[in-house]
């Protein structure tokens, strides 16, 4: 580790934990103390995966366990609270693997008869339904005082079997669980729910009424990820580490990290956030140090609901992020619409915000809808290669790209050629999908991933110019027609003109012929201006 460095959780642990082995934090009980002051109520937070909710939640306990010493220095110490200890029921479904009806039921029966356990409560009959021994547990922990009831990754279960035929079935024993605590919401102090989506239209919390959902409260849309002087602040050292270490100066080294790790914004108008497992990653000690400015988010976990979900729809991006969204459209999710998504792009938008690959960007009051973006080139990366394995050729993506890129600055445009026609040919397309769209998606995909390795990409009139240290490629591409029509509407055209004022560069004239059947390269010309 190096020295004068303190060391970073980097992954999934308990707020004690943190606190006792010297792990750096970032102080958001300030938050916490304006939601726990309030008696009897519930709360409701989704946040994307990684995203600091499991810490919260953590929190969340220490502080009704009465273990003040942990907090000491920090925000809600100085604020004023009674530091009481409360009886709590702490569910992390996490860590529940069933994904059958009957199992389900058996492990939050388990779940429930554990925490029973360690209060020495007696009297819960394991031959009744997880909810009836929920609510049993309730009535008895409450003569101790108020229960607190602190939930992590509540849907889980439900997005591991969105595609099951025991979805229904699984939401019921949720749902059946999860109404124990409005019937017995006179005998709670505290309730917390939290997780990635919100499927409140499938009635898991229907009736709870004092159920406060804050997922896009500004008053709490930097509670969960680093606001930039947070970042400035609370990992100075390691900014003034990673910065000697790469050789950048302050300026253009805080502004690499913002393009990776920041631009989440969970509220309109709200400042936006760093993701905290990536930056705690990012600043490791014992392993980037600052230095390697790579994707650590999309490592953390897998793509598989957004990618099924992509793979059942045409899905065009760009077009996506053109279409503004009402606010009744971010509430929920029905699981009805999940499945039958076919053909439907713009039902996508709120899985794609909620699970972290897109994020608020602008409001428009006017209209009343919101505009979304990808918050930053991390999450923008991990999407597109996550896109080019489930329909490119399934190869290695980040070698193709990468000997894409060396023949294009080399100016070996055959080489070029050769590696992007089987490519191209190794689409796969979903049943029912537009392949069209998908083509075009995948040639943007290409080209997005392309450009961190070039000096300029652009699309436009032009279908295509490339730009590199010493070539500049302006590249128009046809589909069922002779790659000579493509090459003289460049030529007829006069895309080439401003690229002609590029001293000491080649401009390479290319068209490009694909087949609209299989979407294989048929031919393609090329003519050089020297």
């Amino acid at each position: 580790m190096s020295k004068q460095l303190l060391p970073i959780m980097t992954a999934n642990g308990s707020f004690e934990n943190l606190r006792r082995g010297g792990y750096v934090y970032v102080d958001k009980t300030a938050y916490l103390h304006s939601l726990v002051r309030q008696e009897g109520n519930m709360f409701f937070l989704s946040r994307p995966r990684r995203f600091g909710k499991t810490l919260t939640v953590s929190t969340l306990e220490a502080i009704f366990q009465g273990k003040r010493e942990l907090f000491k220095g920090l925000a809600i110490d100085a604020l004023g609270y009674d530091w009481k200890t409360y009886p709590i029921i702490h569910i992390d479904f996490g860590d529940c693997p069933e994904n059958t009806p009957q199992g389900l039921d058996g492990w939050l029966a388990r779940r429930v008869r554990k925490v029973a356990e360690a209060y020495g409560v007696t009297g819960i009959p394991e031959t009744v339904k997880s909810a009836e021994q929920f609510s049993g547990l309730i009535e008895k922990l409450a003569v101790r005082g108020g229960v607190v009831i602190l939930v992590d990754e509540y849907d889980k279960v439900l997005s591991d079997n969105i595609f099951s035929e025991k979805v229904e079935e699984l939401r019921t024993v949720l749902g059946n669980f999860y109404q124990v605590m409005k019937t017995k919401g006179d005998l709670l102090r505290f309730v917390f729910i939290t997780g990635v989506t919100k499927f409140s239209k499938v009635g898991i919390f229907s009736g709870m009424n004092n159920l406060k959902d804050r997922s896009m409260s500004p008053v709490y849309a930097t509670m969960m990820g680093y606001t930039q002087k947070e970042l400035e602040s609370c990992f100075a050292s390691y900014i003034k580490h990673g910065i000697r270490k790469s050789g950048l100066d302050r300026d253009a080294y805080l502004a690499r990290v913002k393009e990776m790790y920041d631009g989440y914004r969970f509220a309109p108008g709200a400042e936006t956030v760093y993701n905290p497992v990536s930056i705690g990653n990012f600043f490791d000690p014992e392993d980037a140090e600052g230095t390697r400015f790579k994707g650590y988010w999309a490592e953390t976990g897998n793509m598989k609901l957004v990618m099924d979900m992509a793979s059942t729809i045409d899905l065009d991006v760009t077009e996506v992020l053109s279409r503004g969204m009402s606010e009744s459209a971010f509430d929920s999710f029905d699981i009805a619409e999940l499945k039958s998504m076919k053909g439907d792009a713009n039902k996508i938008q709120a899985l794609l915000l909620q699970t972290g690959y897109l994020t608020l960007d602008h409001e428009d009051e006017v209209k009343g809808l919101y505009y979304l973006r990808m918050p930053n080139r991390e999450v923008r990366d991990a999407y597109d290669k996550s896109l080019l394995r489930r329909f490119g050729g399934g190869g290695q993506v980040d070698q193709e790209v990468g000997d894409m890129c060396d023949a294009l600055k080399a100016g070996e445009t055959e080489k070029f050629i050769s590696i992007l026609s089987p490519f191209m040919s190794g689409i796969t397309y979903p049943e029912g999908a537009s392949r069209e769209v998908v083509f075009a998606t995948v040639i943007a995909t290409l080209m997005r991933q392309m450009r961190h390795q070039l000096t300029a990409i652009s699309g436009g009139r032009i279908d295509l110019s490339i730009v590199t240290d010493k070539h500049v490629y302006v590249i128009e591409y046809k589909v069922d027609k002779d790659a000579e029509a493509a090459l003289s509407q460049i030529k007829d055209k006069h895309y080439a003109d401003k690229f002609r004022l590029e001293k000491g560069k080649r401009v390479h004239l290319v068209g490009i012929s694909f087949s609209s059947t299989d979407h294989a390269l048929l031919d393609w010309k090329e003519e050089v201006l020297d």
